[in-house]
């Protein structure tokens, strides 16, 4: 009794001992901390190589963040392991102190410590002896503790062997602050603020005010007389539209406008009116005010002679001193002398030494002030009053620029400023902004801001102004680039392409439409081949099938797209040809909340013709829909999706589709909405025959009508989407072989372990990619011809840089998202490297030195940590190594993976590309989060930082054998409007199925591209990755830079001139971008912002796009 009374009182004294010792934070010895580190390295605590699933007991599981606790003091102890005998290894949450941990933000002396991961954990250890950190980890493996200890932020992963233990880490508050430490999916926000880099975030203790934007002077009224003719008329015609503009208190105006302009489309000087002249008097009164029936009548009544005074709009403005003077250089000598008081002017602001004052919120104009006798400043310092206020301000050289006199205000071309920054491009480009001269040269490259309202300068009329006229003697317009790209093409005989970049919402589609427009136009086609009327045709169809509402445009296009135009001997079109690829086909099925999905289902929806309702049973529609397909509620909203549906199906006829290929349009996306409407569920069955349950249709009533539509049986349509085996057919057409006796995938097999929902979601998205790859290929049968082409104008239009922050939306962005961002990357790669890159490298082979400053080609880290291959990138295999790989690639090893997650994809991205030990801040392309399994990316050039949420990630990039067999029930479809159109598509073509649409090839040079194209996907990395999801991301866009990079280069950079957001109520009629035309605003006052910029959003635009690069080099020559 006494001795088990003596065990108990040194077991008390023991526990006391070890609690005094806690409390007073007393250090490990050396001994200590290294037998620590040394077990913590044999039991594999940094060890992320995991073996094949049998060895799960004995490897690394990462999975949620740990709860990060920070205490007071000036060490850190390492007491209190408890290890569980049962285990060969300790189980640590994904927030251990790994390559994507706290360590990471590090200083070491040795720069940037770039190894293993095992290395940098033992670094980490070596770290950690030399400054004295120690961290205290409790590590709990009962039973209990696992089930009830979980972190505020983690959720436990479903693919972890077992639940994760609690882990408890507390660190310095101070070694917190100076380093950063903290686990880099879990910083708290404070954290996060201060690490994301902002491009300029100075404030300075005065008024900073923008400078006034002044309106230009307009155009001098002309006076005109002219003649009748003998055909009874004056030979011009009448146009009416509704503009805005702004009146000399800077407030915005809607005005109804009337145009007289030449009627005949060649150039008539002898008339004296060019498109966009505003009508002002007739006969000496004024009819600004007055309807166009009034103002027709006073010219009948007019005699043989009619007074007319007209003005050029501002927005027309220049291209009408252009088109008047004859079009003789106007771009290479001034129109105008300067008067005295202009020349006195500009004298006067050399004598003072202008600058601008860049701040957060953009650019202040003031006077640097010399420094006086005596009185000497501080290096590096500056004295700057500002010109609003007077107030004098003490800053530092690099918060000032040269500003350029207020002749540069409106300059046409950026590279013809005396001083070339980034505040005095900003400048320029708000002054012209907001004088509605929306394109300016910068170089050979054309910059335009997308205009929140529809101007009036496009037409047909001003098309013709630009006929046969070079370059340097048209004033900035889209119809410039596209006649330069024309005119050299025909030159040169040399194949040109028109790239288009720019954020989500910049107008980018819009200006395709015009160059194509004006090709189409300018050119003309031999036998009607290719005609303005075919591409209006084109365009409604493809924005009817690609496009919907997002949150931050209105209408944008949720692919990307390459159009062809091929050019015989004497200049016309002879064929044409649209490729498309990244198509977001999953939209279909899903998408972030509060946006819709493709145009074309409302469209359908709201069809007015009763018996293709019948047909279709849309007469009683579902109350609820898995797909988030609704119909319109509000009348107006239908109004307009009816005539949307007849302007479809009359495009569509105009490109040859005929009533039963149309037909089978509708059959096959009538069946996609009664797929949502009847769902998806998991039934639970006898447990002798299955498990795991069964997968079949919530509400059948709605799946025999799809399954009506799509031409088979219920039990076919079902066990396509739930077993994956349809008929004998898809056996041998799909990647995924079964033999007789192997399970369904899905279902207990092999395959990926899909739920019920994501089944039908596979299904919806493989009909809807078949049926716009067919889209395509009638689109191109139509434009095809057999006529000798001798060269080719291409234009690429791609989905805008995507940024959901930008909306005001507060969701991660996702992987189709990814994507996009990824090929507007990859292009604006493409536009530094022939800009840029590729003429540095000229000068160093040249040994000629450039007086520039940052003279360096430079990558882009953000590309890489996407794309970036390993030098095994032909080894398909699981293992894990440390060669640093994007994330595509790390998507494709987590996913084939055993046990594979989110969470350790990750932890491994961040290894590779995250912050580094040492390393430069403000250079790393990959940020944490404070959010789980999210993660931020700085796209271009660290100026566009966008959070992903990396959920579900994994799911996408599997195979969904559910969605391959989309073809072959469209292929055995007992309905022959659909089998006819699907036979005999599949063989080689599955290759690049969902890949890239319209290879079928027409023309001769079709075919070359085409050929081009698959070689792309058949050849090196491609020949063993090409049926892997996440790779044919990058072959996707490998293909699209190959198609391009052999022809002349012309680019156009398209600016968002607000974050506002543009549309996204899935329940709101995606609207068609209208003409100036048909512009109609609420009331005749105006908000002025609808002239006015977001400074810091353009300025992280112009620095992302490294136009002053390209400017600067240009001006080299």
């Amino acid at each position: 009794m006494f001795n088990l009374m003596k065990k108990d009182k040194e077991k008390d004294g023991a526990r006391k001992e070890k609690k005094e010792k806690k409390e007073k934070k007393e250090r490990m010895s050396a001994a200590e901390l290294k037998s620590l580190e040394e077990m913590s390295m044999r039991r594999g605590f940094f060890n992320l190589n995991r073996a094949s699933k049998r060895d799960s007991k004995t490897r690394l599981e990462i999975s949620n963040p740990i709860p990060i606790k920070v205490a007071s003091g000036s060490d850190l102890h390492l007491t209190d392991i408890d290890s569980d005998s049962n285990r060969g290894s300790v189980i640590l949450d994904s927030g251990h102190l790994s390559t994507a941990s706290s360590s990471d933000d590090l200083k070491v002396d040795d720069g940037n410590f770039k190894g293993s991961v095992l290395q940098r954990a033992a670094k980490f250890g070596s770290l950690a002896k030399q400054n004295s950190q120690m961290i205290v980890k409790r590590f709990s493996f009962s039973q209990k503790s696992r089930d009830e200890s979980t972190s505020e932020t983690s959720t436990p992963s479903e693919h972890s062997a077992a639940p994760s233990p609690q882990v408890e880490v507390r660190t310095l508050e101070t070694q917190l602050t100076k380093q950063g430490l903290g686990h880099p999916h879990t910083p708290s926000t404070a954290s996060l603020r201060t690490r994301v880099p902002e491009l300029v975030g100075k404030r300075f203790p005065a008024d900073l005010r923008l400078p006034a934007v002044v309106p230009p002077q307009p155009p001098a009224p002309r006076q005109l007389e002219l003649q009748r003719r003998n055909t009874g008329d004056f030979g011009f015609s009448l146009r009416r539209t509704t503009m805005l503009d702004r009146g000399p208190d800077g407030q915005v105006y809607r005005r109804v406008v009337h145009f007289a302009e030449p009627g005949a489309g060649t150039k008539d000087l002898a008339l004296g009116l060019v498109p966009g002249d505003r009508l002002v008097e007739i006969n000496g009164k004024n009819v600004e005010n007055k309807s166009r029936d009034e103002i027709v009548e006073m010219i009948r009544q007019s005699g043989e002679t009619v007074q007319l005074k007209v003005q050029p709009i501002l927005e027309l403005s220049e291209l009408s001193r252009c088109w008047l003077r004859g079009g003789q250089g106007t771009r290479r000598a001034a129109w105008d002398a300067k008067t005295e008081e202009q020349i006195a002017a500009e004298e006067a602001w050399y004598e003072t030494e202008k600058v601008w004052l860049v701040h957060k919120d953009g650019f202040s104009l003031g006077d640097q002030l010399r420094p006086g006798e005596g009185s000497p400043l501080p290096e590096g310092k500056v004295k700057v009053k500002l010109d609003h206020d007077g107030t004098v301000l003490e800053v530092e050289e690099d918060d000032v620029e040269k500003a350029n006199p207020p002749s540069c205000d409106r300059a046409e071309d950026l590279a013809s400023l005396l001083y070339l920054n980034e505040s005095s491009v900003l400048h320029t480009l708000r002054q012209r902004y907001g004088g509605n001269l929306l394109h300016t040269y910068a170089g050979p490259t054309m910059v335009i801001i997308n205009p929140l309202s529809s101007p009036s300068m496009y037409s047909e009329k001003v098309m013709h102004m630009f006929k046969g006229c070079r370059r340097e003697d048209t004033s900035p317009h889209i119809y410039a680039v596209a006649q330069a790209a024309y005119r050299s093409m025909l030159m040169s005989r040399q194949d040109q392409a028109i790239v288009l970049l720019g954020a989500s919402g910049s107008g980018k589609t819009t200006n395709c439409q015009h160059l194509i427009q004006y090709l189409a136009t300018i050119a003309g086609s031999t036998g009607k081949v290719f005609s303005a009327e075919k591409w209006q045709a084109l365009y409604t169809i493809l924005e009817a099938f690609g496009n919907s509402s997002t949150g931050m445009n209105g209408n944008a296009t949720r692919f990307s797209q390459i159009i062809s135009l091929d050019f015989d001997q004497a200049g016309q079109v002879a064929s044409a040809s649209v490729q498309t690829l990244l198509l977001e086909k999953l939209r279909v099925a899903k998408r972030p909340a509060n946006e819709a999905t493709f145009n074309v289902f409302y469209y359908l929806l709201a069809c007015s013709d009763s018996a293709l309702r019948t047909e279709l049973h849309f007469n009683h529609l579902a109350e609820n829909n898995v797909f988030g397909i609704v119909p319109l509620s509000k009348a107006e909203e239908k109004q307009k999706a009816t005539q949307q549906f007849n302007k479809l199906q009359a495009a569509m006829k105009v490109m040859g589709i005929s009533s039963d290929e149309q037909k089978a349009f509708w059959l096959i996306l009538g069946a996609i909405y009664h797929l949502g409407a009847a769902g998806a569920t998991k039934v639970l069955i006898s447990l002798l025959y299955s498990p795991a349950g069964r997968k079949q249709f919530a509400r059948h009533e709605w799946a025999q009508k799809a399954a009506y539509l799509l031409g088979c049986s219920l039990e076919e349509l079902s066990s396509s989407i739930f077993k994956h085996q349809p008929k004998s057919t898809l056996q041998r057409s799909t990647s995924f072989r079964q033999g007789p006796d192997d399970p369904p995938l899905g279902d207990g097999g092999t395959g990926p372990k899909l739920t019920a929902l994501e089944c039908l979601e596979g299904m919806a998205a493989g009909l809807y990619s078949e049926l716009f790859t067919l889209l395509i290929s009638l689109l191109n049968r139509a434009l095809k011809s057999s006529q000798h082409s001798v060269c080719s104008v291409t234009v690429v239009d791609t989905p805008g840089a995507q940024n959901p922050e930008l909306a005001g939306q507060s969701r991660g962005a996702t992987f189709e998202e990814l994507c996009h961002n990824y090929a507007q990357e990859r292009l604006q790669q493409l536009f530094h490297q022939r800009t840029f890159a590729r003429e540095l490298e000229r000068y160093k082979e040249e040994n000629i030195e450039l007086p520039l400053a940052d003279a360096e080609p430079g990558s882009s880290d953000s590309v890489a940590a996407v794309d970036q291959s390993s030098h095994q990138a032909l080894v398909r295999s699981l293992a894990r190594t440390d060669e640093a790989r994007g994330l595509l690639w790390l998507l494709e090893e987590e996913a084939l993976q055993p046990g594979g997650n989110e969470d350790t994809l990750l932890e491994r991205l961040f290894s590779y590309y995250g912050p580094q030990e040492g390393g430069k801040k403000g250079h790393n392309p990959l940020l944490p989060s404070d959010k789980p399994r999210h993660f931020l990316l700085g796209h271009s050039s660290g100026t566009n930082w966008v959070e992903y949420d990396a959920t579900g990630w994994l799911q996408h990039v599997k195979h969904n054998p559910a969605s391959q067999n989309a073809s072959v029930l469209l292929q055995e479809s007992q309905k022959k409007v659909i089998s006819s159109l699907f036979a005999g598509r599949g063989g080689s073509a599955l290759v690049l199925s969902g890949s890239v649409a319209g290879l079928e090839g027409g023309s001769q040079l079709a075919l070359r591209r085409a050929t081009s194209m698959r070689k792309t996907f058949t050849t090196g990395v491609a020949a063993v990755k090409k049926k892997s999801l996440c790779i044919q991301i990058k072959l996707q866009v490998d293909a699209l830079i190959d198609s391009i990079k052999k022809s002349k280069l012309h680019f156009v950079q398209c600016f968002l001139p607000k974050a506002a957001g543009g549309g996204g109520d899935p329940r709101a009629v995606p609207c068609r971008r209208v003409s100036g035309s048909e512009l109609e605003l609420p009331a005749e006052h105006c908000e002025a912002g609808l002239m006015q910029l977001d400074v810091p959003l353009l300025r992280a635009q112009l620095r992302g796009s490294r136009l002053l690069d390209a400017l600067r080099m240009y001006r080299q020559g």
